[in-house]
């Protein structure tokens, strides 16, 4: 039996810490951080690997002694949910109280024997009305503000309790700035979090997202509540090396022979990007063993990139129609980019800022430096490369 493609090259989920290719100096600068008491950020485009880097140093503080709370704000609808979902995650670090939880939500307080609603009320004394929040599904809907307040103290509380330091990892946290508002008023909000977050001496906070410029707005102007609340950390660019190391033993695991120019060419088409240049050796892998072959060489390299493009052809589509929607002159800036051409010298230079502003903040660019710009997924640019900007 051959190994699964996805499971050998996983692409669109974060990636366990033992799976992971090159990161090993960010897990380690940003797990020391936290256990040092740190507060970080980590911003930059989507499927770069700043999740999978924040739950390796996640691991890696737990077993240092840390608790931890990981919180995904794209699952998280509103401000009830977000203070029900910080509660159990919190609470979770004590495995007593973790099984009392999990039995009191699936069936009920009525449901708890004597000895449980002793546990609970004790539990109640110790962490303050907060850990309702837990226990009672529900119970934050009643005032979502006033539950998210009792969320955002209860780290503090575990944490103070239990002599531990706690970790609280925000992902995609630009989603509490969205246009709907979901957890309030972002000035707000920021100002409440900002509040408790400065009374918790016992926790460390980390924040991720994927939309740069919303990130760098929420915690860099003075104005704003989060300024000068933890530093910035930015990724290192994995190194052909680890990218060739790691690659060699996925297609190893699966017996494959992979030819030092087949290896070079998958490490030159991915760009460095992590989410490409995992998606084209998979799609390598893949046609290997339709082929029923363990001999990796170009042509297969070849055949494995197309198939990458062609599986990503929904995607990529559905990010040219917006790049039209942001201005009339975008698609054109981007395909320049693309080509490695001049911006089209026809657009004063106002309006190209203006474009090449909101093709960053739309995470289809990323400036590289001074008059320096490139699109951010290797794939995306092939496929803009090859586009008639006019039909499309």
């Amino acid at each position: 039996m051959r190994q699964a493609s996805g499971d050998l090259f996983p692409t669109d989920t974060p990636i366990p810490a033992s799976q992971m290719i090159g990161r090993e100096d960010d897990v380690r600068e940003v797990a020391g951080a936290l256990v040092g008491g740190t507060n970080l950020i980590l911003a930059g485009p989507r499927r770069t690997g700043k999740t999978s880097v924040c739950e390796a140093a996640l691991a890696r503080a737990a077993r240092r002694g840390c608790y931890s709370a990981r919180l995904d704000l794209f699952r998280i609808s509103d401000a009830a949910e977000l203070a029900e979902a910080l509660a159990v995650a919190v609470i979770a670090n004590r495995s007593p109280a973790r099984r009392l939880v999990r039995r009191a939500r699936e069936l009920g307080r009525a449901a708890l024997s004597a000895t449980q609603a002793a546990a609970v009320l004790k539990l109640q004394g110790q962490l303050g009305e907060g850990v309702e929040l837990a226990i009672t599904p529900g119970w934050a809907a009643q005032d979502p503000q006033r539950a998210l307040d009792l969320a955002l103290d209860l780290p503090e509380r575990v944490a103070s309790a239990d002599g531990r330091r706690m970790v609280v990892f925000f992902d995609e946290f630009q989603e509490l700035a969205s246009e709907r508002h979901p957890y309030g008023h972002p000035d707000q909000v920021t100002k409440r979090m900002r509040a408790a977050f400065q009374r918790s001496v016992s926790v460390s906070y980390l924040f991720a997202g994927s939309i740069e410029h919303v990130m760098r707005d929420l915690f860099g102007p003075n104005q704003r509540a989060f300024s000068g609340f933890g530093g910035f950390h930015a990724l290192r660019p994995i190194a052909a090396q680890d990218w060739a190391r790691g690659l060699t033993q996925r297609f190893e695991a699966d017996d494959c022979a992979l030819e030092p120019a087949a290896l070079q060419r998958i490490v030159e088409l991915g760009a460095g990007h992590p989410r490409a240049t995992m998606r084209i050796a998979q799609q390598t892998h893949l046609v290997s063993v339709q082929l029923d072959q363990r001999k990796i060489d170009l042509d297969m390299v070849a055949l494995g990139y197309r198939a990458a493009l062609e599986g990503d052809l929904p995607t990529m589509e559905q990010t040219v129609e917006q790049i039209r929607r942001l201005h009339k002159n975008a698609l054109q800036v981007a395909r320049a980019i693309a080509l490695g051409d001049p911006v089209p010298r026809r657009l004063a230079p106002a309006i190209r800022d203006r474009v090449l502003k909101l093709l960053l903040r739309a995470g289809v660019l990323e400036h590289v430096a001074r008059g320096n710009w490139q699109i951010v997924n290797p794939l995306f640019k092939h496929y803009l490369s090859r586009l008639d900007p006019f039909g499309g």
